[in-house]
């Protein structure tokens, strides 16, 4: 693997055999003189193969963690991303003035479920619908909402952005609607580590300039949130004065709040429907 530049290959060899033994990483140290059954070095060799191959780990081990959550992925779903956490919590800092009464959201493109669960096992009092266009996208993030005991409390629905929540008379009712939308350049996918083009084009790729999912979200969500409804989106390196620019042609949203991610880069959109 290391001949192939995948990060940490010790590491990540130790992580596939845990999968395989079903013990924690500690608990391999403490039985590292024992002999592998065949069966098993079959099976772990096959796994170090793929993995030089650049499947992502998180396939082969079948889960990714997500805020302290473990959730169900394979190559249907786009695996999630840590910067994508700084998303959920600051919508959650938001969140939290509203405890005491219902709270309504729509998460857009929910791929395996990761934020929609997340914050419906945070916010006691949430009702949260989850879009997808991808009918492999909503098998596994159903798999996960029951996982989670969650599935009473979000409704996953298959369609093209808020298309199939339009007959559900949701419109000025909703708190907060989130995506992380595809945010690459069609020219830019050519560009992207071996791995990452193992993911679904679906959930990468973002048209020309990388934001058409973003243009469509922006234009959109006024007619679904309420007043002071919260629209959050996650973006690309170098996105933030067209979005604010998208932004700005909407009247009814406020100009955006901006977070960084963990390197300095501007990651995070926070917008407010005007009262």
């Amino acid at each position: 693997m290391e001949k192939k530049g995948i990060e940490n290959p010790c590491l990540t060899s130790e992580l596939l055999l845990g999968h395989l033994l079903q013990k924690k990483h500690f608990d391999l140290y403490l039985d590292r003189d024992r002999d592998l059954p065949y069966s098993v070095r079959t099976l772990f060799l096959n796994l170090i193969k793929k993995r030089g191959q650049y499947v992502p780990l998180s396939y082969l081990t079948g889960s990714q963690d997500f805020m302290g959550y473990s959730f169900k992925v394979n190559p249907r779903v786009y695996i999630p991303r840590p910067e994508t956490e700084i998303l959920v919590e600051k919508v959650l800092e938001v969140a939290s003035s509203t405890r005491g009464r219902k709270f309504i959201a729509i998460d857009l493109g929910t791929g395996c479920g990761n934020i929609a669960i997340t914050l419906a096992k945070q916010l006691q009092r949430s009702r949260i619908w989850a879009v997808d266009i991808s009918p492999e996208s909503l098998e596994v993030a159903r798999y996960n909402a029951q996982l989670h005991y969650v599935d009473k409390k979000v409704e996953f629905l298959r369609g093209d952005l808020f298309t199939p929540l339009i007959r559900l008379g949701l419109e000025r009712r909703v708190d907060l609607v989130i995506s992380n939308p595809p945010y690459v350049a069609s020219t830019q996918m050519k560009n992207l580590p071996p791995e990452v083009k193992k993911e679904p084009k679906v959930a990468l790729e973002g048209g020309e300039e990388g934001l058409s999912v973003h243009r469509r979200i922006i234009w959109q969500a006024p007619r679904f949130l309420n007043r002071g409804g919260l629209l959050a989106l996650e973006i690309g390196s170098g996105q933030v004065k067209i979005i604010k620019d998208l932004i700005s042609a909407q009247p009814q949203l406020l100009p955006p709040k901006i977070v960084s991610d963990y390197q300095g880069k501007e990651r995070v959109v926070l917008i407010r429907r005007s009262l």
